[in-house]
C-alpha cells in the first residue's frame, strides 16, 4: 500500500474507529489507536460528514475493506448564502416540473378514458 493521501468522508462513528468512505467510492476504517496518534481520544475529533485525508495501510477481512491511517481533518467548506438567481431559478425549475406534471396526468387521463371507450 502507498502512501497515497485520498479524501473521503465520515459515514460512522464506532467504539472501535471510524469509517470512512473515499471519494471514489471505497469505504475502510480509521482504527482508534490511529486517531489516538493525533493527540486525541478520538472523542469530539471526528464527526459523521467530516471531510478527510487519510492513507491506505492495508486491507481488511474482506477484500472491499481497507485500513487506513488518519492524515488531517479538511476544514469544511465556507457556507455560501444562496444568491437570488439560485432561489430564482430553484423556483423557475420548480414551476416547470408542476406544469410537465399537470400535463402528463392530462394526457394521462384521456388515455384511460380512450381505454375505457369513453369519449375523450
Amino acid at each position: 500500500m502507498g502512501q497515497e493521501e485520498l479524501t473521503g468522508r465520515v459515514i460512522k462513528l464506532m467504539p472501535y474507529g471510524v469509517f470512512v468512505k473515499l471519494d471514489e467510492g471505497k469505504v475502510g476504517l480509521i482504527h482508534i489507536s490511529q486517531l489516538n496518534n493525533h493527540g486525541e481520544d478520538g472523542e469530539g475529533l471526528l464527526k459523521e460528514g467530516d471531510r478527510v485525508v487519510v492513507n491506505i495501510i492495508g486491507k481488511g477481512k474482506t477484500k472491499d475493506k481497507l485500513n487506513f491511517s488518519f492524515v488531517k481533518k479538511l476544514d469544511p467548506a465556507p457556507a455560501t448564502k444562496r444568491s437570488e438567481s439560485s432561489k430564482e431559478s430553484f423556483d423557475k425549475m420548480m414551476r416547470k416540473f408542476l406544469k410537465d406534471s399537470q400535463e402528463n396526468q392530462t394526457v394521462q387521463k384521456k388515455r384511460m378514458k380512450r381505454h375505457r371507450g369513453m369519449a375523450a
